[in-house]
């Protein structure tokens, strides 16, 4: 439908503008003919009064020629221009009478006005000679007018006129025997000067009117640019400013089809997806605020052991976990550390692991042993996630001060590193077991190691801290670890786990965070 709308306004466009193109050629084409029809009637207007003047003139100049008084014609020529005076818009210059045998019996040349100039001179021709017009006079008996302008110097120096010939044949009024012909050589020079004030005044009138058309033809294109372009661009700019300053409830109004009411419905979708985002963001926002509620807020006190974690996610929310378990267990003190880490990352991962918390927490309030615990963790967790993908690793760890003791189960997790630096030796507490959420039936077992010292550290983490990577692709591995642990080891557990987060992040420098990162620190000390 828009692509309709839009071919129909370019049709229509380009009509238009054929149009205004003929418009104008046909407006410039009538001022060129109407000067040419204003030529044409105006020689046909100098024609009819030359034929008239003559004919008015008959009677007096056949008697002249009949009494061969053929001087006496230019004064009776004379004396009837002043006679019509004004009513004349042409100027005698030049009066001949030939005899039919095309002798000349009077040669005048006048000046504009009708006054004699000077006497003419004969033609240099053969005697008897009888010019072309003046033979078609006597052939036809009919006058003529040559309506072909020629150019005539009446006097040397001065600049040429444009004249024409007017030929009336005097006839014997008695038998209709031709006498003789007289030729008059007429100015239009002044007819022409009428032709060009006329032409001034039409081509005045039609500026004007081209003047007016134009400005209203402007004022329609701009009135058409400011509803469908001017108005449509100031409102998205408008609405453009509304959402920069945050304001993500506006919405324009598109008006047709055309390519600006696209722009202004491009720029509504694109207000409601910034809209979505920020009620999305808003969400996430909250979400990371329950998520890191859903944290150890602070590290319980176990005497004889430093405990420090803390979670960095890549995203608002993600799928690294970490939480302590405080209970008594028959007398001797006991702590319990769990760390996760879901597939994936934000908002599903972290509704995973808030399930997975809560699995936990609630289990863990029961008696039972490490093994027992992520069992049932795992056929709970298993029947909510199965057919969404996903799963969960866990690393649950118990430490009893009373005996020196650590007690683990491993879910698929990485396993946590024991470092002694006393023997300068790294030992990574490893055991079957899969992940949660993929088998309900899966029954884990319980791992055990004693005869703790102080001064050893055990550190759990997830993945995101070897597999980080650096802007060369190259990847900071356990080793790396390793020799941060090395380093630090006379430090207490706070520190050593802003020594590992320091190091991680100098190694990563400006590369991208992919993967969350979590780890906690637990350090011997001399009362454990």
């Amino acid at each position: 439908m828009i692509r309709k709308a839009q071919f129909i306004n370019n049709v229509a466009f380009q009509a238009a503008m054929i149009i205004i193109s003929l418009s104008l050629a046909s407006l410039v084409l009538s001022i060129i003919l109407y000067r040419q029809s204003m030529r044409e009637i105006a020689l046909k207007e100098v024609e009819n009064k030359a034929i008239i003047f003559l004919s008015a003139m008959e009677s007096s100049v056949r008697r002249l020629v009949m009494e061969k008084n053929t001087k006496s014609i230019i004064e009776l020529i004379h004396k009837r221009v002043e006679v019509i005076g004004e009513n004349m818009d042409f100027a005698i210059v030049g009066v001949i009478v030939r005899d039919t045998n095309g002798t000349v019996l009077e040669h005048k040349i006048l000046d504009p006005d009708g006054l004699i100039y000077s006497p003419g001179k004969p033609e240099h021709r053969p005697k008897n000679f009888i010019p072309k017009d003046v033979q078609e006079v006597i052939e036809s008996g009919d006058p003529l007018v040559e309506r072909q302008i020629k150019k005539l110097r009446m006097v040397e120096g001065q600049p040429e006129i444009r004249v024409i010939d007017a030929l009336y044949p005097i006839m014997r009024r008695q038998n209709g025997e031709l006498l003789a012909v007289i030729k008059l050589i007429i100015s239009v020079e002044r007819t022409f000067e009428l032709i060009k004030a006329e032409y001034k005044r039409f081509t005045m009138k039609v500026i004007l009117g081209l003047t007016v058309v134009t400005s209203l033809l402007i004022f329609g294109i701009l009135l058409f640019l400011r509803q469908r372009i001017i108005v449509p661009v100031l409102s998205i700019n408008y609405g453009a400013k509304e959402v920069a300053s945050g304001d993500l409830t506006v919405r324009l109004k598109p008006t047709g089809s055309n390519e600006i009411s696209d722009l202004m419905h491009s720029f509504n979708e694109m207000v409601g997806g910034l809209r979505h985002r920020d009620q999305l963001r808003q969400s996430l926002a909250i979400a990371k605020e329950v998520q890191q509620n859903l944290l150890p807020a602070k590290a319980p006190e176990l005497e004889g052991v430093q405990i420090a974690g803390r979670s960095i996610y890549c995203d608002e929310t993600g799928g690294d976990y970490y939480d302590f378990v405080e209970y008594d267990e028959g007398g001797s003190e006991k702590l319990g550390i769990v760390i996760g880490d879901v597939s994936g990352h934000g908002i599903s991962s972290a509704l995973v692991m808030a399930t997975a918390r809560a699995f936990l927490r609630q289990r863990t309030a029961l008696p039972g042993t490490a093994a027992e615990i992520i069992t049932d963790v795992n056929r709970q967790l298993t029947r909510d996630v199965a057919e969404s993908g996903n799963f969960m690793s866990i690393f649950y760890l118990t430490i009893n001060k009373k005996n020196r003791s650590l007690k683990w189960v491993r879910a698929g997790h990485d396993p946590a590193i024991l470092y002694d630096p006393a023997t300068d030796s790294f030992t990574e507490l490893k055991g079957p077991g899969i992940v949660l959420g993929v088998n309900e039936h899966f029954e884990f077992v319980e791992n055990m190691r004693d005869g703790l010292n102080d001064g050893q550290i055990i550190l759990l983490g997830t993945d995101g801290i070897w597999e980080a990577r650096n802007p060369q692709g190259e990847m900071f591995g356990k080793e790396a670890l390793y020799a941060i642990l090395r380093n630090n080891s006379d430090q207490a557990a706070d520190t050593i786990l802003e020594s590992v987060i320091g190091g991680l992040t100098d190694f990563r420098q400006e590369a991208e965070v992919e993967d969350d990162v979590t780890l906690v620190v637990l350090k011997l000390t001399s009362s454990f």
